[in-house]
C-alpha cells in the first residue's frame, strides 16, 4: 500500500458513521472533547440506548409459555447467533459478566481437563488471560511458561512462542492483539504450528483488543476458545461473550445436570445484552453494505471489518508519519515512540509514547486540559507488559483510535503533541 492514508474512510461515510455514535466530540462532563481511548472501551452505538430503554423492563422469564417468554428466548437465541456472524464460528456461545471471566473460567476448565505438564502464555498477554492461566496452573500443579515480546515490533513472534511449547503443554492461551502496543499475534499460524508439536493441544484466544478492529473467522484459525468483550466492540458493559469448539464444549464443567453435556448457561440470561448485541451486528451489517453488494449477514459484516481495519492503518499512518495538516510523532525529537518499528499493517491504531522528561500520567492530565481524552497506562493491570516491552516505570502515553475517529481528531493530538516538545 503506497499511501495508507488513501484508506481512511471518506468524509461522507465517516459523517454518517460518527452520526450512529453517542458523544464523538463532547460528553456530559468534559463538554466539548476529542476521544482518543477507545482501547480502554469504545464509544457507544446510539441505538444500544434505544434497544435497553425497550427491553428492560420485560419481566418474562426463559421456558415460560407465553408470548413475552417466547420473545426473551428468540433474542437470546438470534444474540447468540450474532456473536457466531461476527466471529466467523460454528460453536457453542458462552456468555459471562465480562470477557475477563468468560476467560478465568474457560482457561480453568481447559487446564483442569486437557492432559500435559505445562501451559503456556506471553509477557504482553492481560492479566485477564496471563493471570487466569497462572493461577490455574498452580492449582492443578502445572509449569507456567511465558514468551516474551520483541519490544521494536511490539509484538510476540509465532517462534519464540512455539519454543516454549512442547509434547506435555496442555493449554496455549494468548492474546490476538495487544492493548499496550496494538500489534497483532498470529493467532492462525500459532495454532497451526502447535499442532503440530501436540495435536491435542487446547488453545484459547483473548481477542477483545482484536475483534472490534478486524474481521475474525475462529473457524479457520482453529481456536477452542474464542473470547471478546462487546463494550470495545460498540455496544455495553455487563457481557462478556466465548464461542467454544466442539471438543472443547464436552469437557467437564459447572453446569445444569438435567441440560445437554454441551450446555454452558448458569441461571437465566438477561435478554437485554443480546438484544443490544444484535443492535451492533445490524450496525456492522449497515457498514458493510458500502463495500459488498451480498446480502449474506456474515459476508456484509467481514466486509465492514476489512474496511474498517484498512481505515485503522491509515489513521495509524497519520499519526506516527503526519500529513499536510501536523507532523507525525515520529519527527518530533522529544517523543518516543515503542513497539512501532516496521511495517504499520498488522496492527490497529494504537500508539504507545512518552514525551521526554515529562510523567505519563502528568502528560495525560495535560491532554485532558486541552480537550483530549488519552490514557497513561502505568497500573497493575499494565505493568508486566511494560517491563516485557522494557518501558521504564514512567509508563506511557497511549493514543487509541477506533474507525469513527477522524483524521482531524487524529491532527488534534499532533498540534498539542508539538507544542508540549516545541516542534520537530
Amino acid at each position: 500500500m503506497d499511501n495508507p492514508q488513501e484508506q481512511l474512510f471518506r468524509p461522507p461515510l465517516l459523517q454518517d458513521i460518527q452520526s450512529r455514535f453517542a458523544f464523538v466530540d463532547r460528553c456530559p462532563f468534559l463538554g466539548s472533547r476529542t476521544f482518543l481511548d477507545s482501547a480502554s472501551g469504545s464509544l457507544r452505538l446510539k441505538e444500544i440506548g434505544k434497544i435497553m430503554e425497550q427491553q428492560a423492563c420485560i419481566a418474562d422469564q426463559i421456558n415460560r409459555d407465553t408470548p413475552g417468554s417466547r420473545h426473551v428466548m428468540d433474542t437470546i437465541s438470534r444474540g447468540e447467533d450474532d456473536v457466531r456472524t461476527f466471529l466467523g464460528s460454528s460453536g457453542t456461545v458462552v456468555a459471562a459478566l465480562t470477557a475477563t471471566a468468560a476467560l478465568s473460567r474457560t482457561i480453568r476448565d481447559a487446564v483442569a481437563h486437557f492432559p500435559g505438564s505445562n501451559v503456556v502464555t506471553t509477557t504482553l498477554d492481560h492479566p485477564a488471560t496471563h493471570d487466569s492461566l497462572y493461577r490455574a496452573a498452580e492449582v492443578f500443579g502445572k509449569e507456567f511458561r511465558t514468551a516474551d515480546p520483541c519490544p521494536a515490533t511490539g509484538t510476540v513472534q509465532v517462534d519464540t512462542i512455539l519454543q516454549e511449547i512442547d509434547a506435555n503443554t496442555s493449554v496455549v492461551a494468548l492474546i490476538h492483539g495487544s492493548n499496550v502496543t496494538g500489534a497483532y499475534l498470529d493467532a492462525a499460524s500459532i495454532v497451526r504450528q502447535a499442532r503440530k508439536i501436540n495435536e491435542d493441544i487446547c488453545v484459547i484466544i483473548d481477542g477483545v483488543q482484536y475483534a472490534p478492529y478486524a474481521p475474525v473467522d475462529v473457524d479457520e484459525i482453529g481456536a477452542d476458545v474464542y473470547v471478546f468483550a462487546p463494550y470495545k466492540t460498540y455496544c455495553k458493559k455487563g457481557i462478556g461473550f466465548a464461542v467454544l469448539s466442539e471438543r472443547f464444549s464436552h469437557i467437564p464443567h459447572d453446569r445444569v445436570l438435567e441440560k445437554p453435556a454441551n450446555d454452558w448457561s448458569l441461571g437465566s440470561a438477561d435478554h437485554i445484552n443480546y438484544a443490544a448485541w444484535s443492535a451492533a451486528v445490524d450496525y456492522f451489517a449497515w457498514l458493510g453494505g458500502h463495500f459488498t453488494g451480498s446480502d449474506s449477514r456474515r459476508e456484509r459484516v467481514t466486509a465492514a471489518m476489512s474496511a474498517i481495519e484498512s481505515n485503522m492503518t491509515g489513521l495509524l499512518d497519520r499519526a506516527v508519519n503526519g500529513s499536510s495538516a501536523a507532523e507525525g510523532l515520529k519527527t518530533l525529537e522529544a517523543v518516543t515512540l515503542y513497539g512501532l518499528e516496521g511495517s504499520l499493517t498488522e496492527r490497529t491504531c494504537v500508539v504507545p509514547m512518552n514525551i521526554r522528561g515529562m510523567d505519563s500520567k502528568e502528560a495525560a492530565k495535560i491532554y485532558m486540559e486541552q480537550g483530549v481524552v488519552v490514557q497513561a497506562r502505568k497500573s497493575v493491570m499494565s505493568s508486566r507488559q511494560l517491563r516485557g516491552m522494557q518501558i521504564a516505570e514512567e509508563g506511557i502515553v497511549r493514543l487509541s483510535a477506533a474507525h469513527y475517529t477522524s483524521p482531524k481528531s487524529i491532527d488534534r493530538f499532533l498540534q498539542i503533541t508539538a507544542e508540549l516538545t516545541g516542534g520537530g
